[in-house]
Order: C-alpha cells, then sequence, then structure tokens
C-alpha cells in the first residue's frame, strides 16, 4: 500500500462511518472502572451498553461476573431470539 492509497480507504472509512459513531464521555466510563472494577477498556464497552440500552454478548467471563446487568454471554443472547 501506498500513502495515497492509504489516504483514499482514510477518506472512504470516514465517508462511510459519518454519523455512525458515538462519543463516550471520559467520566462516566472511569466512573464505570471504579464501580464494577474493570480495566478503562472494559469500561468503555459497559459504557457504550450503558448508553444504547442493550447488554454486551461478550465470553470475558470476569466481565460478566463484575457487571451481569450489563453483560450476557452467547448463550444467553441466542436463547432470547
Amino acid at each position: 500500500m501506498n500513502l495515497v492509497l492509504a489516504h483514499q480507504f482514510l477518506a472512504d472509512a470516514t465517508s462511510i462511518l459519518h454519523g455512525k459513531l458515538t462519543s463516550l464521555p471520559h467520566d462516566s466510563v472511569l466512573s464505570l472502572a471504579v464501580q464494577y472494577r474493570v480495566t478503562a477498556y472494559d469500561a468503555r464497552f459497559l459504557s457504550l451498553t450503558n448508553q444504547l440500552g442493550r447488554r454486551l454478548v461478550t465470553e470475558h467471563v470476569k466481565l460478566r461476573a463484575a457487571a451481569p446487568e450489563l453483560t450476557q454471554s452467547l448463550n444467553e443472547a441466542l436463547a432470547s431470539v
């Protein structure tokens, strides 16, 4: 890949994703990290889940144990379909 092609890919991605991205306030992510005793990385997923009013589908056992009301296993998600 060359620089021109990389810029074209970036422009295409920006166009496709325009208006479809969301912003997560850092303070809410930090609050969730502290509340559930998880990493800031995991708290970002919990924050997005919370913002969307959905449960995160994950096989991360420790994360599901820490925040069961915001998470579910794939089996749980499929059983509710």
